[in-house]
């Protein structure tokens, strides 16, 4: 009984001092040589077995322990702020050192493409590297994320309890990995990857090792979650920063403009002209600044001159374009324009030359001081007025009473001479009237020291010539290079006031008419189109067709009674013979031949040609009828009565 209580009181000293397990049967050995029995010894190898079974469960508790604080060790770690790559570094590196494990890595889903890849890896490896696909089927890591929880094996290639993927083994196999673990990775139901572990040995992962990994993978997740939560912040805090600083910028830069509008408008209102004006603007957008009129004229400049000029006609297209635009344009890399106007009137254009590139806050200063000198300029556009121009022109297109004398004096202000031969041409563009194709017109009209103004779908020109067809070549020719194409009716010249709107009239049903025939681009006139225009026109001007074709013959007949229409009617209806003609009207052939003669000295005497005859013969024909009409409805008369 003696050697029973001391084997059991040593059993309980090995105990308290952690005693190694090799020691434990020391008891046993000691109670042996004292001579104990065999019941004795039995009982001695029952409390050998017991406080072994104490110290594992000891070592086993302490381990847990051990794994707990690493555990919490790992969570201070991952709350700590990383980048997301550092972040998945730690965390295969904490689930290999949890179990001492020979590898571990993370891949992570992507829902936009549906793939999971391999983001990170820690421990010697060679086939799984970042950036590796892994397949969407089959393995530890689909089966784990199906059913949201660790997946492990002690042998993988020789586990058929899931299903397997030929890649995945492929790349185990070249790995040379055995025991491997698949821990899901997922936050608020959503699936972020997975979590792998592996060793190159059989080994049988014990509950604790299962629970701590999961632990682990939940950590892992949420810090995960939370950085991408992070990084959202920091990418929108980012954003609302730029954000600021543009909105921050935008206000200086619109001070600035303020500041530099308000010290240019208070020069106006001290009244300063153009040329003091633009020595300022010269300073402000630091260059060399030249203004002209519409006409191209020069007003003035300031700065130090260019030493390569831009050539005139890149100037003049970029001007044509700027007053379209209404907006600063570049020509070539040193030069930029901005339209002058005011009310839609072209009255000029700022060119400005420089070194450096105009960026969009230049622009906007350039475009402002374009604008301050527009009230200077229209208040000495003096005869370069184009507002006067526009209105001297709708004024001779609908004349009232008294307009011809008015017209004339207000010419004469504007350095015109109505008495000079002008020509009268209705353009109408082929994309409309559009912003360039108004600034083209008005360009052109003060190139020609013409008048224009835009009616309706089209642009009326009164221009300086003699010729209305050639200047319609001109016209569309000049559209065209301007890339304004346009269709021209023509008429005249004119050399009375009073002439212009008759004219305008004309060219405008010639317009019409080219229109019903689908030409464009090309010009007529209503001669050139003769009594087709008032066959294609919606106008039809039945009246002005026969006085504009035997108008003079008319007259003559009503001043002298000659016979003249008679005659000619006749003349035509016999085939041409003034025989047949005498016969017909019962008079000698001489007398046909004499009135025949004064047609000839009344209409010129191109009037037998097969067109000019055919015109007149339409007119004739035209005339006669409405004459019919006329007898055979007199018109009723206002006055009572006689008979009762």
């Amino acid at each position: 009984m003696r050697e029973l209580f001391d084997g059991a009181l040593g059993y309980l000293r090995l105990l308290a001092a952690e005693a190694h397990p090799s020691r434990f049967d020391e008891p046993v050995d000691a109670a042996r040589r004292s001579g104990a029995d065999d019941r004795t010894l039995a009982e001695l190898e029952q409390v050998r077995r017991l406080a072994l079974e104490v110290q594992a469960n000891y070592d086993r508790r302490q381990e847990r322990d051990m794994r707990h604080a690493a555990l919490l060790d790992v969570a201070r770690e991952l709350i700590h702020p990383h980048d997301f790559g550092e972040l998945l570094r730690l965390t295969c590196r904490r689930a290999r050192t949890l179990c001492s494990l020979d590898m571990a890595y993370i891949s992570l889903y992507d829902p936009a493409t549906g793939a999971s890849t391999v983001q990170a890896v820690d421990g010697h490896c060679s086939a799984l590297t970042p950036g590796f696909t892994v397949p969407p089927n089959g393995g530890l890591g689909n089966a784990a994320a199906s059913t949201g929880a660790p997946n492990w094996t002690s042998d993988y290639l020789k586990d058929t309890t899931f299903k397997h993927s030929p890649q995945i083994d492929s790349t185990v196999r070249a790995e040379g990995l055995r025991a491997l673990i698949a821990v899901p990775l997922h936050s608020n139901g959503t699936q972020l990857g997975a979590l792998y572990a592996g060793h190159r040995a059989v080994r049988h992962f014990t509950p604790d090792e299962v629970a701590q990994m999961g632990m682990l993978g939940e950590m892992a997740a949420a810090a995960l979650e939370a950085m991408k939560w992070v990084e959202g912040v920091k990418a929108r805090a980012q954003d609302a920063a730029r954000d600021a600083r543009a909105v921050e910028r935008e206000l200086r830069a619109v001070q600035r403009l303020a500041r530099a509008h308000a010290a240019l408008l208070d020069q106006v209102a001290d009244g300063a002209g153009p040329r003091h004006l633009l020595t300022a603007v010269a300073e402000l957008l630091d260059g060399w600044v030249l203004l002209e009129d519409a006409d191209g004229n020069t007003w003035g400049s300031a700065g130090r001159p260019p030493q390569m000029p831009a050539d005139p006609a890149a100037l003049r297209a970029v001007s044509l374009e700027a007053h379209a635009d209404r907006w600063v344009v570049a020509c070539g890399a040193d030069h930029w324009v901005a339209p002058v106007f005011a009310d839609r009137t072209q009255l000029g254009q700022l060119v400005l030359h420089r070194a450096t590139p105009l960026d969009e806050e230049g622009s906007r200063l350039m475009y402002a001081c374009a604008r301050v000198l527009a009230l200077v300029v229209r208040r000495r556009v003096g005869p370069h007025d184009p507002a006067a121009r526009e209105e001297l022109l709708e004024a001779l297109l609908t004349p009232g009473p008294g307009s011809a004398n008015r017209a004339r004096g207000q010419a004469r202000t504007l350095g015109l001479d109505l008495s000079e031969p002008h020509v009268v041409l209705a353009a109408r563009p082929a994309d409309g009237l559009t912003d360039r194709v108004r600034a083209w017109a008005r360009a052109y009209a003060q190139d020609r020291q013409g008048l224009h103004v835009c009616h309706d779908d089209h642009v009326v020109l009164l221009l300086p010539g003699d010729d209305a067809v050639a200047a319609g070549h001109a016209t569309t020719a000049r559209a065209a290079t301007a890339g304004c194409p346009v269709t021209v009716g023509a008429d005249g010249p004119v050399t009375d006031p009073e002439a212009v709107a008759p004219a305008y009239r004309r060219a405008t049903r010639a317009l019409d008419a080219l229109a019903t025939l689908g030409a464009s681009s090309c010009v007529a006139s209503a001669e050139d189109l003769g009594s087709l225009t008032m066959l294609l026109t919606d106008e039809r001007d039945v009246d002005g067709f026969v006085r504009h074709t035997i108008g003079p013959v008319l007259d003559f007949d009503a001043q002298r009674s000659a016979d003249l229409v008679v005659t000619l009617d006749s003349y035509f209806l016999s085939g041409g013979s003034p025989t047949r003609a005498a016969e017909q009207l019962f008079i000698h052939p001489n007398t046909v031949s004499r009135r025949l003669e004064r047609v000839t000295d009344l209409l010129g005497t191109g009037w037998q040609e097969p067109a000019r005859s055919l015109e007149i013969q339409l007119a004739l024909r035209l005339h006669r009828i409405r004459q019919s009409l006329q007898s055979a409805h007199p018109p009723v008369s206002s006055g009572t009565s006689d008979a009762a």
